[in-house]
């Protein structure tokens, strides 16, 4: 039985030995549109020694109910994401009470996203709901933690970004990979910008619930794409100089994400790189080890452990085309051989780089010119 029917039955037996009952029904509103409001948590206090008395919700249609004594005074407090708290004191003198309470919207905006799974890196369809997810949100602008919810049964969540503000939020699961986006709220020009959301989703703006840019609110999916081992994932933009294995300087924030995912994820992984057709297969084969080796140095000296990646140069045998020897193929083609991809071998049992809370994360990479090594221990 939850806390609050618990403390609702208490409140009624108890009522009923101390004085008459009145029934207080409200309705809770945006005060600026009118719009109904779910979720508003409503607290009833004794106005005498402050105690806590009654516990509820809004339901969908932003109405509550509760059993309340007559001739008492008592204090409400109405709290909701991304609106001011607001509180009143009043007498229970009849026998029902109407409340019609109006929130007010506190600047920003109110941000609500519903995580599901992506079914795959190449295309954009989504699956399942996710629920039972870890959420953080950081703001770097405040410094400081603004939601953390740990194993949350639900789908969603909601959070309020205020004008000003830049906003990270961390979204872990078990078995999933962790998803990190960046959020800009009236920063340098960008009213609402949104990195690492992905390609198959974008914020929708409810257009009657924004006044001039300044409040609104957003409505998006997540996707968190599950764990699969041994499905090899493309990297986009890793590019090398012809006839060479060294890297380049636009394949770097490529190889960068690939860090934070690695330190965000417990996986282990095998880092390939694949030539086209074109040369001898002896030397496809040497020049796609070189370039698998040196892409794992440099993700090794961003302080990824050794044992967490390997390299494998698999030359022109694993040709995603038709493009073999002798075929003619134009450049786009030849184009989609020449890659580098990884896939998940196996998992960490701990990593000192799992554990760290989002805060955690944000003040260590805050901290410029140090590079943290992780320490881990492998699952048999």
């Amino acid at each position: 039985m939850s806390k609050f029917i618990l403390l609702n039955l208490f409140l009624f037996f108890s009522l009923n030995i101390s004085g008459q009952i009145v029934i207080v029904t409200g309705s809770i509103t945006d005060s600026q549109n009118q719009r109904k409001l779910d979720d508003v948590l409503i607290e009833v206090y004794n106005s005498h020694d402050n105690s806590l008395l009654v516990k509820t919700m809004s339901n969908q249609n932003g109405n509550f109910s509760i059993e309340l004594s007559q001739s008492t005074n008592y204090i409400i407090k109405y709290s909701r994401q991304a609106y001011f708290e607001q509180e009143s004191v009043f007498y229970c003198d009849d026998d029902q009470i109407q409340l019609n309470v109006g929130m007010q919207r506190m600047p920003g905006y109110e941000f609500e996203a519903t995580v599901k799974e992506l079914l795959s890196f190449k295309d954009t369809q989504l699956g399942k709901e996710l629920t039972n997810l870890k959420v953080e949100i950081y703001n770097r602008t405040a410094g400081k933690s603004v939601i953390v919810v740990d194993n949350d049964p639900r789908n969603s969540f909601k959070a309020n970004f205020e004008r000003g503000n830049k906003y990270v939020i961390l979204i872990r699961k078990k078995g999933y990979f962790a998803k990190r986006i960046e959020v800009n709220v009236d920063i340098h020009g960008c009213i609402l910008c949104f990195e690492g959301l992905g390609t198959y989703s974008s914020p929708e703006i409810e257009s009657e619930l924004t006044e001039s840019n300044t409040k609104g609110s957003i409505i998006t999916d997540i996707a968190m794409k599950k764990i699969i081992k041994d499905e090899a994932i493309v990297l986009d933009n890793i590019y090398y100089d012809y006839n060479k294995s060294t890297i380049r300087k636009d394949a770097q924030p490529a190889l960068n994400s690939l860090v934070r995912m690695l330190k965000r994820n417990p996986i282990i992984i095998e880092l390939s790189a694949h030539t086209d057709s074109r040369g001898k297969d002896d030397y496809n084969l040497r020049l796609s080890e070189d370039r698998a080796k040196t892409a794992v140095a440099y993700i090794v000296s961003k302080g990824i452990n050794t044992r967490r990646i390997s390299a494998k140069g698999y030359g022109e045998t694993m040709l995603l085309n038709d493009c073999g020897d002798g075929k003619p193929c134009d450049e786009t083609a030849h184009q989609l051989n020449r890659r580098t991809e990884f896939k998940v071998t196996g998992f960490v049992e701990q990593s000192s780089f799992d554990n760290k809370t989002l805060e955690e994360i944000i003040l260590e990479e805050n901290k410029s010119g140090k590079r943290s090594r992780e320490i881990i221990e492998i699952l048999n």
